[in-house]
């Protein structure tokens, strides 16, 4: 019982000596089983044991096949089972709702299977898993589970196992003809509680609590079957289904690179994988899912947090392969024994893993934080059980339209998030139907480990989840959304004609292949009916404005629109940070009247760094300046001579520069931290600060800048921008108790804010006027 490829009919003489595992549901299944058996074993009474071998938490019937396990070491157990074919389905793989009420095609009832025969005999398979000597699966026995002398064939123990045995087999010969999307992990919890690590573990744990070994079993049970995903090859195909339906307003097609699949396809057939996807949306989750199941890949294994485990969806992402999590769990120890060695037990299977390594979707666009929790479980399961090769996978999906913005640009205004449930599902899905372009997959190359760090290693930890999000931005293409929000934004409140919007695209475009920055197909081919289309996608869902009154079409963004805007900008921000430093730094220097200029330069770059630390991952320092150096290169070979001949040179460097950037990619983060920084120099000594009360008024004064003008736009008012700007603050010793000196520091930080949003303002103004020199169409 290894492969379970279907074998050669079996001769007469053979017969004697096997023993045939009827994996059989019914009569019906049984029966056909049997005339099968009797018509390959000649006039020799076969031995036979049928049994329903199920995936459930329970024992199974195991007597008789107790009874017929003796015989010599070398006798033959062979498994058999009856496939049932579902006319056509291999084409569309159109599996319907009513499945659920009628059962799964594949596994008829008694009536239902005397039904089919009457039609098509042709669609019962009798499928032949690979054999195994008893004295093969007793070796087996003792190695998975530690049984010793006193546990031979006789013992229900070994029966079972030889029967679990027996399902692996005939599970591998059934996916020969269903598909490898189909393979799931069958026996978990009794395999869990047979282990000998998870048995030492619990001992361990005993000893440490106090409590004896069979209460921790007995509180392990149900965390088991609380954490232990249950996937069946119908709700598999029902979620494939819903998957489809979840996209319904995108185009049908997925656009992926063919070789980035097939590179997938090996990895995950080869070593024990984790795709790592970032997180913009409920419904990213699901792209990787849906790729490797219209690729007939393996399923994957994802991880979902236990407020989605609500009502009828919770059983049925469970039964699709969902492992739902609590989000707390650090005081319960069983718990976390259970799930690490559920994970240890999914990798030594070759069952891939997939989770948002950011923990919770981006409110901002830009790739969040990643959140170790996940990572570290898995490699702390890889280090227990001596897992090497471990690939960690960056999947990046890049969406048209977001229906989520909407709520994120709310949520940041101080709105209550709505919570999760059956009748907010459903309207989520309806929301889903409308128009929304296209979707993208880029899958990045594999972060390897080749041996797991140990668990108290933070600092490996955090070098492999920083490798993980490098990886993942490198992937992270521009779209037309995320370039239109760019342009519009950085001239905003200007607006663009068609043609400046072409030529501006164009410019970006350029500039982005120059550097191997990956692009949608759409700018890659520059097909104008495509860009049309998803142009005209935006438009119709408001993101967009066109006025097409007056002589020609002007595109523009609705001021209420820019924190939606912004978030489709801030996806792609990371691409133009280096750039973006290297202007706003080159702008601050422009009127220093400083001769060298290039000391002054790198100080305000590091600075920059310093300040924006909390919104963006670098590089360490010199390989960040190597990376910004070759910047400087392409915008003008001869940088370094026009720094360091002062004002002349600077002024040559920013007109080379042009059109900038800068401003639509920072100026949102000083305007934010500006607004807190302000509301901390109203302290008086002695004054403590209450971050939530802090939050709660910059919400306020936030809003109150902006119809002052003291921000520019809507974007620069957010929670999470807030919240970023007060860590700054505590990180640089300024958000303790009010004191005269802390106060004088919260000043000064507070005028070099509002000095790098005035040199951004400069920079969105020679924007504007050189867009404005732009000769129009046809002169």
């Amino acid at each position: 019982m290894a492969d379970g490829t279907p074998r050669t009919p079996i001769v007469a003489e053979e017969a004697a000596e096997r023993l045939y595992i009827i994996d059989a549901r019914n009569g019906v299944e049984r029966r056909i089983l049997l005339d099968w058996i009797h018509a390959t074993s000649g006039d020799d009474e076969p031995q036979w044991a049928s049994l329903d071998i199920e995936d459930g938490d329970h024992a199974l019937p195991v007597d008789v096949l107790r009874a017929r396990l003796g015989g010599a070491a070398s006798r033959q157990v062979v498994p058999l089972r009856v496939a049932w074919r579902i006319p056509g389905f291999d084409k569309d793989r159109a599996l319907k709702l009513r499945h659920l009420i009628f059962g799964d095609p594949r596994h008829p009832g008694s009536l239902r299977a005397r039904l089919i025969l009457l039609r098509d005999r042709r669609r019962a398979q009798i499928l032949v898993g690979e054999a195994a000597t008893l004295d093969t699966l007793r070796d087996r026995f003792c190695a998975q589970t530690g049984g010793g002398d006193g546990e031979g064939t006789d013992s229900p123990e070994f029966a079972g196992f030889v029967a679990r045995q027996a399902a692996l087999a005939l599970d591998v010969a059934e996916r020969g003809i269903r598909g490898t999307r189909y393979k799931v992990p069958r026996f978990v919890a009794d395999s869990l509680r047979t282990s000998p690590k998870f048995r030492a573990a619990l001992a361990d744990l005993a000893e440490k609590t106090g409590r004896p070994v069979g209460d921790l079993y007995r509180e392990a049970r149900p965390l088991m079957k609380e954490v232990i995903a249950r996937p069946s090859a119908l709700f598999l195909d029902l979620r494939a289904r819903l998957d489809r339906m979840m996209f319904g307003g995108y185009a049908p097609e997925m656009e992926v690179d063919a070789a980035e699949v097939a590179r997938l396809r090996n990895i995950l057939r080869e070593h024990p994988t984790a795709i790592l996807f970032t997180h913009k949306t409920y419904i990213d989750g699901a792209t990787p899912s849906r790729l490797t199941y219209e690729n007939d890949m393996p399923m994957l294994h994802s991880f979902g947090g236990a407020n989605l485990d609500f009502a009828v969806m919770g059983e049925f992402f469970r039964r699709s392969g969902m492992i739902f999590i609590r989000r707390s769990f650090q005081d319960q120890p069983v718990y976390k024994l259970v799930l690490r060695h559920y994970i240890a037990w999914l990798l030594a299977k070759r069952f891939p893993l997939s989770w948002a390594f950011e923990g919770t979707r981006s409110r901002l666009g830009k790739l969040m934080p990643p959140k170790y929790g996940l990572m570290k479980y898995v490699l702390d399961a890889a280090h227990a059980t001596g897992t090497r090769d471990v690939h960690f996978v960056p999947f990046v999906t890049s969406f048209d339209l977001i229906r989520d913005v909407e709520e994120y640009a709310a949520e940041q205004t101080g709105r209550t998030k709505k919570p999760e449930s059956l009748s907010w599902f459903l309207g989520y899905m309806k929301s889903l139907k409308e128009p929304s372009g296209r979707i993208r997959l880029d899958i990045g190359n594999p972060v390897i480990i080749d041996e797991a760090p140990g668990p108290d290693d933070k600092r490996a930890l955090e070098k492999i989840a920083f490798a993980v999000a490098v990886e993942a931005n490198r992937v992270t293409p521009l779209t037309v959304t995320s370039v239109m929000c760019l342009i519009l934004l950085g001239l905003a409140p200007r607006g663009a004609t068609a043609p400046e919007l072409l030529a501006a695209i164009a410019a970006v475009t350029d500039w982005a292949r120059e550097r191997g920055i990956r692009l949608s197909s759409e700018l890659e081919s520059r097909d104008d009916s495509a860009l049309s289309a998803t142009v005209d996608t935006l438009v119709e869902s408001g993101l967009l404005t066109r006025y097409e009154a007056g002589s020609e079409n002007v595109y523009s963004i609705d001021p209420a629109k820019h924190p939606m805007a912004s978030y489709y900008r801030n996806i792609i921000a990371h691409h133009f940070l280096d750039r973006a430093m290297i202007e706003l730094a080159l702008f601050q220097l422009r009127e220093s009247g400083e001769g060298d200029a290039t000391a002054a330069f790198w100080t305000k770059i590091d600075r920059l760094r310093d300040l924006l630390k909390f919104e963006f991952f670098y590089p360490p320092r010199d390989e960040h300046r190597a990376a910004l150096e070759a910047e400087l290169a392409r915008i003008d070979p001869v940088w370094d001579r026009r720094l360091a001949s002062g004002d002349r040179g600077v002024a040559q460097l920013i007109q080379r520069c042009q059109p900038v950037v800068g401003h639509a990619i920072l100026l949102p983060f000083a305007e934010a931290y500006s607004v807190v920084a302000e509301l901390l120099t109203r302290a008086k000594p002695g004054d403590e600060v209450d971050a939530k009360a802090l939050l709660d008024a910059a919400l306020v004064e936030g809003r109150q800048a902006y119809l002052l003008r003291r921000i520019s736009s809507e974007a620069a008012i957010g929670k999470l921008l807030f919240e970023n700007g007060l860590s700054l603050m505590r990180h640089m010793g300024l958000a303790g108790t009010a004191t005269p000196d802390s106060l004088a520091a919260r000043r000064a930080l507070l005028g070099e804010l509002r000095g790098l949003a005035g040199a951004m303002e400069s920079m969105r103004l020679s924007t504007t006027a050189l867009a404005d020199r732009l000769p129009a169409v046809g002169e």
